[in-house]
């Protein structure tokens, strides 16, 4: 299914690309706009397959490519050519870089009013910290997300991926698409934006709204949910395993599924309240002893016979191989011209009774240049000066 066919976007990005793959994904026409010769440096970006980069693989699948110096002025006035054919433009560059270039929101929307211009920035337009840079690490360090996460007698922990980038992106992709569709019910564009910081406070959903409760700062709490227990990863004879009991009708389930049944009745752990006193005394050290005569694999079996929410801590190779994961089509080989045969995720959101089609690779550098550009009325001969002089 490809809902936002005829939707015509412009990605400055470097080093992202996460939103305009969501949108190339689902039918957009995506046009990397990348600078002349390497193109974004994105492509170098290790880890390295065949000496191409296989996250530039997985972030521009079903893009197209072009080249073009926005620093020249001649590159400047193609852009706005482009800008006419468009719906959004993308960029992350560092605060009023595009406005220094004269191509900022304001004197884009001049040249054509229902533009939708989506920006991801480290900590917004406005404010005194806007040039203060920012990466995940950093977002993830303000916005309190390590303070919470880890243990509370290590030091503040990493999330394991670039989890601010990844949502600022996503929720980048969605405002374009309610910006688009405004500009095509009213002819009016807006700039959208989002900031790695913002995105990382808005998924800190629950450690926010406790602190506007309590006003008590959230702790880390290792792997066990402060309140709801077992909420918990437990150690087993061969490793560890994920339980998330959260209700007693789960933990009625869960006794009799490892033949514990007097501790549905016992007075320390018959309800979800008193067995969050209790779980850290001496319940916790109960389910490691019993589970110390199970594998990973049989608990998860077993949980998932009883419908227990509850399964083995998989490796990234386990994970690839749960079947169900297969069956929604979120593991998918896609032939790369530089990186070759590559798996990557597939995309998140199904669509009821659509079938999906295989995803597109990502382009070489420049590889629509001849396509678009004659498109907007250059010629060859334009094409070839514009090439020898860098301004493609």
């Amino acid at each position: 299914m490809f809902p936002l066919e005829g939707i015509r976007v412009l990605d400055l990005t470097t080093l992202s690309g996460y939103c305009g793959m969501e949108l190339a994904d689902y039918g957009a026409e995506v046009i990397k706009v990348e600078s002349p010769g390497v193109g974004d440096p994105l492509r170098t970006l290790a880890p390295l397959k065949n000496g191409a980069s296989a996250h530039h693989a997985f972030r521009d699948r079903g893009k197209k490519s072009i080249t073009l110096n926005l620093w020249h002025p001649e590159g400047k006035e193609i852009f706005k050519k482009l800008v006419q054919t468009a719906d959004a433009i993308l960029e992350n560059f560092p605060p009023h870089t595009m406005e220094k270039l004269g191509l900022g929101y304001e004197e884009l929307s001049a040249i054509k009013p229902s533009l939708v211009y989506g920006r991801i920035s480290t900590y917004g337009s406005t404010g005194e910290e806007i040039e203060v840079p920012q990466y995940d690490l950093i977002a993830q360090a303000k916005s309190g997300v390590m303070h919470f996460t880890g243990f509370p007698e290590n030091p503040p922990t990493r999330i394991g991926f670039s989890i601010s980038e990844r949502y600022a992106a996503s929720f980048l992709s969605s405002a374009v698409c309610l910006a688009i569709y405004h500009a095509k019910d009213t002819g009016e564009g807006q700039l959208a934006e989002t900031t790695l910081c913002g995105s990382a406070i808005a998924v800190s959903e629950d450690k926010v709204i406790t602190y506007g409760a309590s006003h008590e700062d959230p702790m880390r709490t290792g792997n066990a949910h402060p309140l709801i227990n077992p909420y918990d990863i437990l150690k087993c004879s061969n490793g560890y395993v994920a339980m998330g009991i959260s209700s007693d009708a789960q933990w009625a389930k869960f006794c009799d599924a490892f033949e514990r049944p007097e501790w549905k009745e016992d007075e320390n752990y018959c309800s979800n309240l008193v067995r969050g006193y209790h779980y850290f005394g001496d319940l916790r050290v109960k389910l490691e002893e019993m589970f110390a005569g199970y594998t990973m694999q049989e608990i998860a079996e077993i949980c998932d016979k009883a419908l227990i929410p509850g399964t083995m801590c998989s490796t990234t190779r386990e994970a690839l191989e749960q079947p169900q994961l297969k069956v929604r089509n979120m593991i998918v080989s896609v032939n790369d011209a530089s990186v070759g045969g590559l798996e990557m995720p597939g995309k998140p959101v199904k669509f009821a009774g659509e079938e999906e089609d295989p995803l597109c690779a990502a382009p070489q550098v420049g590889e629509q240049n001849a396509l678009i550009y004659a498109a907007l009325g250059i010629d060859v001969e334009v094409l070839e000066r514009l090439e020898k002089e860098g301004i493609i």
